[in-house]
């Protein structure tokens, strides 16, 4: 793939309607999401995430997935990234809607997704003088060495940092570095429901009949990890466990369940 050149911007005859301007942007009411400094909004088909704490990164992920035949959405990039707004809802929304068929139809998609394999806040501590704990890595032994120097920054018990100095060389070994989206989660999951008889001459009232198309946004923590390292992710972000959710993240992705334990693991005693 060609180096990305920013600002991007899609050719004008691809767009739906011209791009909204600075202004618009900020007079809009309809917003999505306002965190710190970061604002998501719609206007008409495009869905706008700006502020101070909006990284460039999360275009030139996405930018890097659309080039490489993974679904997900357009992108303009200048000081503001500028995506198409996808009708429907997150998965998080539908789930206790679907029946296990439907879920099995759903985690298929997913599977399906063609996936290439750091952002992730296990290598993020908001002191300049330790960025090379962010990488880049040249091994996956660097990696490892880098989440034991976190359990440091973090004031783990020194004993505990050089068990898993020990432990990680040995567990976590051989892995092939792959692209990864890094916060699967079914809220960064877009469905849409398909009606049978949208899409043909039948009269269909029932929701289980209903297929989905559906997309995966939110690549703000997208890069090149260890194979495992979706799965583990995924499966520590179900959290209190209250649904069936964790049983489709196995369906979704590759099984790592070992190395989920350790990761489960390492994170709990971070963030406890």
């Amino acid at each position: 793939m060609a180096p990305i050149n920013l600002p991007y911007y899609v050719p004008t005859s691809e767009l739906p309607q011209p791009l909204p301007t600075n202004q618009e942007i900020h007079d809009s009411t309809e917003q999505l999401m306002g965190m710190g400094g970061r604002r998501l909004v719609r206007i008409g088909p495009y869905v706008v995430k700006y502020g101070t704490g909006v990284n460039c990164i999360e275009a030139e992920n996405m930018l890097f997935v659309k080039a490489n035949s993974v679904t997900d959405t357009r992108v303009e990039m200048s000081s503001y990234i500028v995506m198409e707004y996808l009708e429907g809802h997150t998965l998080d929304f539908e789930w206790g809607l679907l029946s296990a068929q439907q879920k099995d139809g759903i985690s298929d998609q997913l599977r399906g997704i063609e996936r290439h394999g750091l952002l992730d806040c296990m290598f993020w501590t908001g002191d300049d003088a330790c960025a090379p704990l962010s990488g880049p890595f040249n091994t996956e032994n660097g990696l490892n060495e880098a989440m034991c120097d976190k359990a440091t920054y973090n004031n783990l018990s020194p004993e505990k940092v050089e068990f898993y100095r020990r432990a990680f060389p040995v567990v976590l070994r051989d892995h092939a570095p792959v692209f990864t989206h890094g916060d699967f989660q079914r809220k960064n999951i877009i469905i849409k429901r398909i009606s049978p008889s949208t899409i043909r001459e039948v009269q269909s009232s029932d929701p289980e009949d209903d297929t989905f198309e559906l997309a995966v946004i939110d690549w703000e923590n997208a890069g090149w990890y260890p194979n495992y390292w979706e799965f583990a992710i995924a499966l520590f972000a179900c959290g209190s466990w209250k649904d069936d959710w964790h049983k489709w993240v196995g369906r979704s992705l590759d099984l790592f369940l070992n190395e989920f334990v350790w990761m489960q693991m390492l994170r709990s005693e971070l963030w406890s």
